[in-house]
């Protein structure tokens, strides 16, 4: 039964192999990290990086219960999976064994509303150590520029679906970044016009 609970993510198989270059470029491979998943989806993501980062202990987590299954399915293959949890980061959150390493959170901030990105930053600044990385990864606009034209137009459909959804400018997450300790150290380019963007906690 577990095994017909997991769900492949197509968008997140495109994406993994640039995703996780960027994390092996960016984080100790020879130690061990404990890392938070916020927003994992199906959980295509975080059984993939468990697998080629075997130092890396992930917690996954989503905001819908409907995904704990898919999540559940990909912690039975793979020993450095925790039991997934549901996490709503627009609001305030407590982890039994707070202080990690890692926070990453893949293609929400442009489709959920600002006050997700708000926690995303809040609870970041909370519960990572120091020294401790957000890293985000998605489209975003900088300086008030968005580009390609491909860009532009996926901003309006997703305005279109949501008027709180759009994506979102590094210099405005850059600001509410440093409120929370947390200083953007690095700005990757990744294909498909999207960004992975690296946050140390102070």
């Amino acid at each position: 039964m577990m095994a017909s609970a997991k769900r492949i993510n197509s968008s997140a198989e495109r994406n993994r192999d640039p995703i996780l270059q960027v994390l092996k470029n960016n984080i100790p491979l020879d130690i061990p990290i404990r890392a938070l998943e916020i927003a994992s989806g199906s959980g295509t993501h975080v059984g993939y990086l468990a697998e080629h980062l075997p130092n890396v202990t992930w917690q996954p987590s989503d905001t819908d219960s409907i995904n704990l299954p898919s999540l559940a399915a990909y912690k039975q293959e793979k020993s450095n999976i925790l039991d997934p949890v549901v996490i709503d980061v627009s609001g305030h959150f407590t982890m039994d064994d707070p202080n990690f390493d890692i926070i990453l959170n893949i293609n929400m901030i442009h489709i959920s509303p600002w006050t997700a990105t708000l926690g995303l930053f809040s609870n970041s600044g909370q519960i990572l150590k120091p020294g401790g990385m957000l890293i985000t990864y998605g489209p975003y606009s900088l300086d008030g520029v968005l580009e390609p034209e491909s860009n532009q137009n996926f901003d309006q459909s997703l305005r279109g679906m949501n008027e709180e959804w759009g994506i979102r400018d590094i210099r405005d997450l850059e600001g509410e970044a440093a409120r929370e300790r947390l200083e953007l150290i690095k700005v990757v380019d990744m294909p498909a016009n999207n960004k992975m963007l690296i946050f140390q906690r102070l």
